[in-house]
């Protein structure tokens, strides 16, 4: 199965074979993760495997992959986007992964600036889904170009508590994003819309392959106004 096609069929998966992964597993891992496409270049992001995760909705799985940046403007978005692609490969290859947004390191964080964690391991329940086993808005809700079939793959991307904060506007040849940010009390709470919009722009990036279109995207303030949202940047 390649990339592109795990996303339609790809699933969080929440229970695990405590087995570890073969050593020769990890490293493929560990090469693809070099061959992914990187949303901005310049954005260093790095990660580490762990045995052992604390936090809320936590999951019992053999692997955690730590992921973790700087603290600069940019990294949420771009390790969505890397990692998504490490999503996939799982998906692509049997295993399992989600994504724990409230799970950290037990021993300590090293960086100081840990972002999210992505469990993963052999799945001890199905590893795949079929496409009307994704829960999501409909279409309508988070474009006005429903038919566009980049905009149809990115509408199956995973997002923290299912938000789907995403709205993409087909306009003059490009596409504005837009991103809605949860309300009090969850906004208080949740700080990774910008992660969720990663993820949904590398499903965009995989269908512009698919499609023989190109991708390329830049954040941008001064889109115009659109309500209940505001401007995350542009597709061209």
């Amino acid at each position: 199965m390649e990339l592109y096609e795990a996303i339609f069929r790809r699933k969080s998966c929440r229970k695990y074979d405590p087995q570890l992964l073969p050593p020769e597993i990890l490293a493929e891992m560990e090469a693809a993760i070099k061959g992914f496409r990187r949303l901005d270049p310049a954005v260093k992001l790095t990660h580490r495997i762990i045995g052992k995760t604390k936090g809320m909705l936590g999951v019992k799985a053999p692997h955690y992959l730590v992921i973790s940046g700087l603290g600069k403007p940019g990294e949420l978005e771009c390790a969505g986007f890397l990692y998504q692609q490490l999503d996939l490969w799982f998906s692509a290859r049997g295993i399992g992964s989600v994504w724990l947004g409230a799970t950290k390191d037990t021993v300590k964080n090293i960086t100081g600036r840990d972002i999210i964690t992505l469990a993963f391991g052999k799945p001890a329940e199905a590893a795949h889904r079929e496409r009307d086993g994704f829960k999501r808005k409909p279409i309508a809700e988070i474009t006005n170009a429903p038919e566009d079939p980049c905009i149809q793959t990115a509408h199956l991307a995973p997002s923290g508590i299912n938000l789907q904060p995403w709205f993409f506007e087909r306009t003059d040849g490009k596409t504005l994003v837009y991103k809605r940010k949860p309300k009090p009390p969850l906004s208080l709470m949740y700080k990774l819309t910008d992660l969720d919009m990663g993820i949904a722009l590398c499903h965009y990036a995989f269908a512009c392959d698919k499609e023989g279109r190109g991708f390329s995207f830049a954040r941008q303030d001064d889109l115009p106004v659109k309500k209940g949202y505001e401007p995350f940047g542009i597709i061209k």
